[in-house]
């Protein structure tokens, strides 16, 4: 009996000790769930940053992918340039006027260049005189003064180059530029000194060869002779000056000399 008493107390505190050790269901920490990235609400006071997202795109430093913009395939640089053309222009309501001829310009970089350019007008009565004419003699003309040639120089900036596609088929490669600058013009009555101000655009056929398309707004006094009152004391003398702008549309084509090492080959990657 003594032995069986010992044994039942040992048992007891085996239980007691094992009971201890076990953590209680209330004391049990629940798992932690996976970790996941919370929504940002699109009203919440943190926002996605955008400005800063391009910032890091556009500062990767591949220079292989940010310097394609800068490749021409046409250079201009350090290259003349020979120009011809012909065209219109609009002055006198009376007078019906085409003109043709050429430049000779030096191009310092891509973006600037100087030019010598001359050209011979071809003037003759428009419609507008024809209505004026009197079969009997008398004021069968007006006090018109057609212009002979033109010769000056000017600056050219190239503000735009880039490339279109046609139709999908074909890219073509354009260059637009602005020029300014000065001359005479020397008409049948005088030569005047003319500044001038245009816009024009050349579609690269070849690496060195362009069609040209300008346009040129021009002014100059000038002098008004008298041809029409043959028994008036002012006959074929100077009655005033008037302001003239010349109008021309001129279309032509450009071929470049020269070449620099930055010249690409047409198979190079654009």
């Amino acid at each position: 009996m003594k032995n069986f008493t010992i044994i039942a107390l040992a048992w007891l505190a085996l239980c007691a000790v094992t009971a201890e050790a076990k953590p209680k269901k209330s004391e049990e920490k629940p798992a932690p769930a996976p970790s996941a990235t919370p929504a940002v609400p699109v009203n919440s006071a943190e926002q996605v940053d955008v400005n800063s997202i391009k910032e890091k795109y556009w500062a990767r430093g591949d220079e292989s992918e940010l310097g394609v913009v800068q490749n021409r395939l046409y250079s201009k640089s350090r290259k003349v340039e020979l120009s011809l053309f012909g065209g219109v222009t609009t002055s006198d309501p009376f007078l019906s006027i085409k003109n043709y001829g050429g430049s000779v310009g030096f191009h310092f970089s891509e973006y600037l260049a100087a030019e010598v350019m001359a050209w011979k007008y071809g003037a003759s009565g428009s419609n507008a005189l024809e209505v004026l004419q009197d079969p009997t003699g008398a004021n069968s003309n007006a006090n018109i003064n057609k212009p002979k040639s033109f010769i000056g120089a000017e600056a050219v900036g190239s503000i735009l180059y880039g490339k279109l596609s046609l139709l999908g088929q074909k890219i073509i490669y354009f260059d637009l530029h602005l020029a300014g600058g000065a001359g005479i013009t020397a008409t049948q009555n005088g030569s005047y000194f003319t500044p001038s101000v245009g816009i024009g655009q050349q579609v690269y056929l070849t690496q060195k060869l362009t069609l040209k398309i300008d346009y040129r707004l021009q002014r100059y006094n000038e002098e008004i002779i008298d041809r029409i009152k043959t028994l008036s004391p002012s006959f074929n003398k100077s009655i005033g000056s008037r302001v003239n702008f010349n109008n021309s549309i001129m279309i032509g084509v450009s071929y470049f000399f020269g070449s620099n090492p930055g010249d690409q080959k047409p198979g190079d990657v654009k």
